[in-house]
């Protein structure tokens, strides 16, 4: 993420000491009564210089802010309410007055993003409620200050959206043709990067004036995230991990099946980093099972992305092995064959696609789990199907806090060391703090 001052802003910034009181911190709630254009409004901005995305970039002035989300193209002046607007816009420039407080959600994934800045009661409108994982916002939607988008009748769903200051990401429905001067692209999912796509958090903070609770939810992320990354670098072993999907026949793909072997650069990373290596082959798409169980047979973990089947033996229908050849495959011998749906809504609602996408060393210490069992964490979205691990299905029942503070982190805070890769939990080092978080964390997952 790139970020920009203008030479003017830092002058008027100076000149405010002599001239007008300025504010200290960003304007979180209300307006400016008394507009000074000699102050700068925003006190509290991004910090860029750890900052892992790269498709937004902000640019600051003293009463509004300048946005261009690099993967769609989409531009946003943010202006501070109670100051006036500039003229200078260029042309296809979407204006919003900010501090935002009322948006709708399009896309499921945005909502622990608002959540962890404590911005979450400013939804009123989303796609589709069932399919949020988060339990508060389960509990949140109960209290009947959100509205669900009506999936047929266009009229109403015009003036649905019409009651909202802007709406993150894109209608699901597509009835109503995008209003341009409400709808925010969001691309956090195509950032390459672990932490890139938790850096959008600040891009969601920006629309709030909340720059500053978004950077001390990132610096903690990215301390612990480097401590965890940190840990792992000394195994003696680097598991082979291979992410597979199995395509069934459909209507979308005329009625023909296919095999997918991953080697995207964020699960490459998110591999890496956890202490293993991700298998690797100049092809990756297959057209029969055959095919790619003889590239992967030697994997010694497996992550099946495959969206149908939820057992082993579901797995292994889809990806046709017999139970006679079972041992002709290393995952299945070591038992380490993993789903992404740890954690799910009654409707089918993915925590996958949400809390780990903002929540990055909470995901790595998920992986870290997954490539060394022995390791002092415990997982929550990666499913074990070949031990009968058990899907979580989440409700409102699940909330242990309010959707009015910000949402805690659920990684466990890592005090720094060397993880060993071993059939127990043990760390390469005499930091006696170290010692007594791995004996804890151990006492917490039996």
């Amino acid at each position: 993420m790139l970020l920009k001052t203008s030479v003017l802003s830092i002058v008027s910034s100076i000149a405010v000491c002599v001239l007008a009181q300025a504010p200290t911190s960003n304007i979180i709630q209300g307006c400016v009564t008394n507009y000074d254009s000699s102050i700068d409004y925003f006190p509290e901005k991004i910090n860029a210089a750890d900052d892992k995305a790269n498709y937004f970039t902000i640019e600051y002035h003293n009463n509004y802010k300048l946005m261009e989300n690099r993967k769609t193209g989409e531009s946003y002046m943010l202006v501070q309410c109670g100051t006036p607007t500039p003229s200078n816009i260029s042309n296809g420039t979407e204006v919003y007055q900010i501090p935002i407080t009322k948006v709708a959600i399009m896309e499921t994934s945005i909502v622990p993003y608002l959540e962890m800045i404590g911005a979450a009661q400013s939804i009123s409108l989303v796609a589709d409620g069932g399919l949020i994982a988060s339990p508060c916002f389960q509990k949140y939607l109960k209290t009947g200050n959100v509205t669900e988008l009506d999936a047929t009748n266009q009229t109403l769903q015009a003036q649905q959206i019409d009651n909202v200051q802007a709406q993150f990401g894109s209608n699901p429905y597509a009835y109503t043709p995008i209003d341009a001067n409400t709808s925010v692209t969001a691309s956090e999912v195509y950032e390459p990067d672990v932490l890139g796509r938790a850096s959008w958090i600040s891009y969601y903070a920006a629309f709030y004036n909340r720059e500053g609770i978004a950077n001390s939810v990132r610096q903690k992320m990215t301390d612990n995230y480097n401590r965890l990354k940190t840990a792992t670098t000394n195994y003696n072993k680097k598991p082979v991990v291979a992410w597979t999907t199995y395509n069934a026949p459909s209507q979308y793909n005329n009625n023909t099946a296919s095999y997918l072997l991953s080697t995207a650069q964020y699960k490459t990373q998110l591999t890496q980093d956890a202490g293993a290596t991700i298998l690797n082959s100049t092809t990756t798409v297959f057209s029969t099972a055959t095919e790619l169980l003889s590239v992967i047979s030697s994997a010694d973990i497996l992550i099946d992305e495959t969206y149908i089947g939820t057992n082993l033996t579901d797995f292994l229908k889809n990806y046709g092995i017999p139970q006679a050849d079972v041992d002709k495959y290393t995952f299945l011998k070591q038992k380490a064959v993993y789903r992404e749906d740890g954690i799910l809504t009654a409707s089918g609602g993915y925590d996958w696609f949400e809390a780990p996408v903002v929540m990055a060393d909470a995901l790595l210490e998920d992986m870290i789990n997954v490539v060394n069992p022995s390791s002092p964490f415990s997982r929550q979205w990666f499913r074990n199907i070949a031990l009968e691990e058990p899907i979580k299905y989440v409700t409102s029942a699940n909330c242990s806090s309010s959707e009015n503070t910000p949402r805690p982190d659920s990684a466990v805070d890592y005090p720094g060391g060397q993880l060993s890769f071993s059939s127990g939990a043990s760390y390469v080092t005499s930091n006696p703090s170290l010692l007594l978080f791995s004996l804890v964390s151990l006492y917490l997952m039996v």
